[in-house]
């Protein structure tokens, strides 16, 4: 049902993803140059001298976590299969791995467009697929214990 621990934190996954899309991913300044290197869900981006140096679009980050956000939602409102409510957690935790290894990998070529010793700052947006794919974990934990509460309590009848 709807007003289990689960959904929250089906819910709390579908806050975590939200909040990716509108947060910055990664960024990196030198103060002397005037450099700028920063990720987000559309773009990597290098600046220098107010010039574009490096512009990557990687729209699909944004479309991942889109795509997070529809099968958590999808997820919470199928409660009454628990076994179809697992299986879509499941590709939502493969979906949320696949942002995240999108976001570690993007972050660490931007490293690269200058000064590699000095390391960038990661942004809000870096750490909620973490935070989502944590939520994500706890939500099946608790289906499956319901799953096997009503089982118990079928061998009971």
């Amino acid at each position: 049902m709807i007003q289990r621990i689960q959904s929250l934190f089906l819910l709390l996954v579908m806050i975590a993803m939200t909040l990716m899309l509108f947060f910055p991913v990664w960024n990196k300044q030198n103060p002397e140059t005037g450099a700028k290197a920063s990720l987000t869900i559309a773009t990597l981006l290098h600046e220098a001298n107010g010039q574009i140096v490096h512009k990557q679009n990687v729209i699909y980050l944004g479309i991942g976590a889109a795509v997070a956000i529809v099968l958590a939602s999808i997820s919470l409102f199928s409660y009454k299969n628990r076994k179809l409510q697992v299986m879509i957690n499941l590709i939502n935790t493969l979906v949320i791995i696949g942002v995240l290894i999108g976001e570690v990998l993007l972050s660490f070529k931007g490293e690269k467009f200058f000064l590699p010793a000095v390391k960038g700052a990661y942004g809000i947006g870096f750490y909620m697929p973490g935070v989502a794919l944590v939520c994500n974990a706890l939500a099946n934990r608790f289906i499956r214990r319901d799953e096997m509460l009503v089982r118990s309590m079928d061998r009971l009848r």
